[in-house]
């Protein structure tokens, strides 16, 4: 199996989309606020990188781990080559939890895309990994581009992974493509760091519990954008929980 298929086959969870819903006004009967306000932080242009931060409240935080069950893995795979390629951290996806928090993240998430063409955004997916488990390199993109109910193809133009934990240690989000200038500041040691090995390069995001990040997986001509391809390291203490938002391209 080529690394492009076990891409795909990973990648490749929905075409589903996001019941988008109009937004309500004042506050709901739950005491609930939607807060759209957030604060980015522009990482790189080259592709498009933006750090996010405080992009989810603790209430919306603990909303979204009440799901905390139904994990689905990656079956195994008996080569040990490929293994070592292997998704071992679980996945969720929320199909049927449409309501005020979550549909005020969707939204959230859409300020964000603002005009770069899309048809929506895939389901909510929640990603747990626990202590051993890992995510090795891959791209969000489809090498194999799904229809929609309307026949078209669909692939992910672009990315958004919030962290919903701290991590005791481990559990970086790695792009070995991309380079974070001022990651060796004191001011930003909580939340970046450089690989550790000397002849490493890329950039290493820490789980930072509400932050997150948003990237582009593709050129405008619908052409993967290799620079995207990332890691979630191994948890080596501690449990890490994630939210992955997709934003859905269909021609």
């Amino acid at each position: 199996m080529s690394l492009s298929t076990i891409a795909a086959v990973v990648g490749a969870l929905s075409v589903k989309f996001w019941p988008f819903q109009s937004a309500s006004s004042g506050v709901s009967p739950s005491g609930y606020v939607c807060n759209l306000a957030y604060t980015p932080e522009i990482l790189s242009t080259e592709p498009l990188m933006i750090y996010l931060n405080n992009f989810l409240s603790p209430y919306e935080i603990d909303h979204l781990l009440a799901f905390n069950s139904n994990w689905t893995y990656i079956p195994e795979i008996a080569d040990p080559e490929e293994k070592l390629r292997r998704r071992t951290s679980g996945y969720r996806i929320l199909e049927d939890e449409p309501d005020e928090v979550t549909n005020c993240i969707v939204r959230r998430a859409d300020t964000l895309v603002g005009f770069i063409p899309s048809e929506g955004l895939e389901l909510l997916q929640i990603g747990r990994t626990q202590q051993g488990e890992q995510h090795p390199l891959h791209w969000d993109y489809l090498f194999e581009p799904e229809p929609n109910s309307e026949g078209k193809l669909c692939n992910r133009a672009a990315s958004f992974f919030i962290f919903l934990s701290d991590v005791a240690e481990g559990g970086e989000t790695y792009f070995p493509h991309l380079h974070a200038p001022h990651a060796d500041l004191p001011v930003n040691e909580k939340k970046f760091r450089r690989p550790k090995h000397k002849d490493s390069v890329g950039m290493m995001l820490r789980p930072v519990k509400g932050n997150g990040f948003f990237w582009m997986n593709m050129y405008k001509n619908g052409t993967l954008e290799e620079r995207s391809e990332h890691a979630g390291m191994m948890v080596k203490k501690g449990t890490k929980y994630g939210l992955n938002i997709l934003v859905e391209q269909c021609v």
